[in-house]
């Protein structure tokens, strides 16, 4: 199939030392291969060369064939394989991929995005949530998935343990060891006058004064039995922290050590940018993106659409790549 596009006629007959005339009357209608033909038969030299001048040239390629006008790209783009579109999209500008991401709907990008690798994932939501949006937005199986992380440290889940209220930590050690704390009330007496009437040395109460019948817990003598739990049951009685003191506590963590948030399962993160984010602000986001994401993204479009986004190609690298790999793109242009 032949690829036609109109030639700079002037600059063929420059280039070649023909009439305008001669153009304008032998040779109406006729193909810039069929015209230089005709001249060469006649003893025109730089006819008879024209492969050397001009599909050699990038310069006089872009200019006899305008391969500026993006019209003229995608002819040549939209008559070229899909496997030949595709090596052609890292030429492009990180600016011109995420453009071909507008192509796609919402459901299609989200199911890219979760299919990234986790590293780029967490770019993204990076670009779109802050940590603390995400501490929010998450489920609590995803909480807890980031408590039990390999990237999880020990020593910094007790040091900002010291950040829970003391109740709480009471009620996590319970749970856990599924023992009432000692002393877990205080009396009318401890209410008024603020000193301890219980005789147990071990109690995690503190001798603080509160409200009749509401517990005061020593906070660091709770850490410190909970820090002391086998792995396993530290862990339970981690797990084991309210919900919304969980994120809080998370946040903290994450922000010190952000490779927890890749214990987060990526359908989550997809699930939370599907909720709170519409397909402007996906495509927005994507300029974080590596450009070898960016270039499979863009590569799963249609051929049609792929040729589309390739007319923002720079023009020379566009004529450089015809002559070093398609040759036979510019024998069907000047045939046409």
């Amino acid at each position: 199939m032949s690829i036609t596009i109109a030639a700079d006629m002037h600059l063929l007959c420059n280039l070649f030392n023909i009439s305008y005339q001669k153009i304008a009357n032998d040779y109406q209608g006729m193909s810039v291969d069929e015209i230089m033909q005709a001249e060469a038969a006649q003893g025109n030299t730089a006819a008879a060369n024209f492969d050397s001048t001009v599909l050699s040239d990038p310069s006089k390629l872009i200019e006899l064939f305008k391969l500026t006008d993006t019209g003229n790209k995608y002819a040549i783009l939209n008559n070229m394989s899909g496997h030949d579109l595709d090596e052609l999209l890292p030429l492009l500008q990180q600016d011109d991929l995420v453009q071909g991401l507008n192509f796609f709907t919402k459901d299609k990008l989200l199911s890219m995005t979760e299919s990234l690798p986790k590293d780029q994932m967490l770019k993204l939501v990076g670009q779109m949530f802050s940590q603390d949006q995400v501490m929010q937005y998450l489920p609590e199986d995803q909480l807890n998935n980031m408590l039990q992380s390999t990237d999880m440290d020990k020593q910094q889940e007790i040091k900002y343990l010291q950040t829970v209220k003391p109740e709480v930590l009471a009620l996590m050690l319970q749970n856990t060891t599924g023992q009432p704390i000692d002393g877990t009330q205080n009396t009318e007496l401890e209410a008024q006058t603020g000193q301890s009437t219980t005789g147990n040395q071990n109690s995690l109460v503190t001798s603080t004064t509160g409200l009749a019948g509401q517990p005061h817990y020593d906070g660091a003598a709770i850490i410190n039995q909970i820090a002391n739990l086998p792995d396993n049951k530290f862990q339970e009685a981690m797990l084991s922290m309210p919900k919304q003191n969980k994120r809080d506590f998370l946040l903290l963590l994450a922000n010190e050590n952000p490779k927890l948030n890749s214990a987060v399962d990526s359908h989550a993160y997809a699930d939370m940018i599907n909720q709170r984010k519409d397909k402007n602000d996906i495509v927005k986001a994507a300029y974080v993106l590596d450009q070898n994401q960016l270039v499979k993204m863009d590569s799963k479009l249609p051929k049609d659409l792929t040729a589309v986004v390739l007319t923002q190609l720079d023009t020379n690298k566009f004529a450089d790549k015809l002559m070093a790999g398609f040759k036979n793109i510019l024998r069907e242009i000047i045939a046409g």
